[in-house]
């Protein structure tokens, strides 16, 4: 009875493990896993006809992994802007994708918005799929029109992605930053741009240098030399003359074999 009963255990731990892997090899649902890296924030003014408004855009590169045994489908994209600060509860706005662009290019040209969108443009951001076990890489630009400036202390940006394995948009990565006067000018006048980390790569502020004056003691109090190494310069030897004459000297001293010698070794011993 016991043998029977440990060869029972034995195969129903078989069949499970079976069965599990069968699940995660075949039958296991897309399951979307996604990171992205920094946040770029910039904007640019636009007159026509006598008219004045602003294009705020972000961009971001985004990676999705399919940790499922079966094809999954990115529906959607989309940059939900919030601003916490606002009496109004829960106000937030968002930002669609523009296009999907060249990382290299975008970054050359991001500076002029129809230069980019020109040169560096792949097209519209339109819906994907994922095969199993594999992953997708997406650089993204978000837009949208503001009629006036936006002043605000505290604005959250978040990464939101819609796929067919849910009705509800999944929250890819978070951003914070400050858009004061100072910052509002420095984007939409001058023209630069504001690189923002995103919300989960240093939360707690682990990067930070301690101490705030660690710079002062690794300093250290010896002068530093200038001009970089002082080695003399090196130089390849060539051949000397004197050995090449030798060499040759050699080389005709040695006696060939004359006529004779050379009979002698053709013929054979009788």
């Amino acid at each position: 009875m016991k043998a029977q009963t440990i060869l029972a255990i034995i195969s129903s731990l078989a069949l499970t493990i079976s069965l599990a892997t069968l699940w995660q090899s075949h039958l296991a649902k897309f399951r979307p896993i996604a990171v992205a890296g920094p946040l770029t924030l910039r904007i640019s003014q636009i007159e026509s006809s006598g008219k004045s408004w602003y294009l705020p855009q972000v961009d971001c590169r985004l990676t999705i992994t399919n940790a499922g045994a079966r094809v999954g489908k990115v529906l959607g994209l989309r940059m939900k802007v919030s601003y916490p600060l606002l009496p109004i509860p829960s106000a937030h706005e968002f930002f669609l994708p523009h296009s999907e662009v060249d990382p290299v290019l975008y970054k050359k040209h991001a500076g002029r918005r129809f230069t980019w969108i020109a040169k560096s443009s792949l097209g519209e951001a339109a819906p994907f799929v994922i095969l199993p076990r594999s992953s997708v890489s997406k650089h993204v630009v978000f837009d949208k029109r503001w009629e006036d400036p936006v002043i605000q202390d505290e604005v959250e940006f978040a990464l939101e992605v819609l796929t067919d394995r849910s009705p509800k948009w999944l929250t890819v990565e978070r951003w914070s930053h400050s858009i004061k006067g100072s910052v509002w000018s420095e984007l939409a006048e001058v023209g630069t741009s504001i690189r923002v980390d995103p919300a989960s790569v240093d939360p707690n502020g682990s990067h930070v240098t301690v101490p705030a004056n660690l710079h002062e003691y690794t300093r250290g109090k010896k002068s530093i030399p200038k001009g970089g190494f002082k080695a003399p310069p090196s130089y390849l030897v060539p051949p000397s003359k004197s050995t090449s004459k030798t060499t040759s000297k050699n080389m005709e001293g040695e006696k060939k074999p004359d006529a004779a010698e050379e009979g002698n070794q053709g013929k054979g011993v009788s």
